[in-house]
């Protein structure tokens, strides 16, 4: 979906988050991040989330004896 439909449903208040029973979407920045992931889809790529950073280091190992 180009970037103009979606803004033009969010100015709308058409535009759902997940599917059209979902909630209306009320943040713009929830419409750009709809935007992308579809974007993301409709190229092939992949659509899960992936955090940046490193990772995290594991705690509370215990003692090896």
């Amino acid at each position: 979906m180009p970037y103009e439909r979606v803004f033009s449903k969010f100015k709308a208040g058409t535009l759902h988050s997940g599917s059209k029973k979902g909630k209306v979407v009320t943040d713009p920045k929830q419409a750009v991040a709809i935007y992308f992931s579809e974007k993301r889809a409709a190229e092939g790529g992949k659509t899960e989330y992936q955090p940046k950073g490193k990772p995290k280091k594991l705690t509370g190992r215990a003692k090896k004896t």
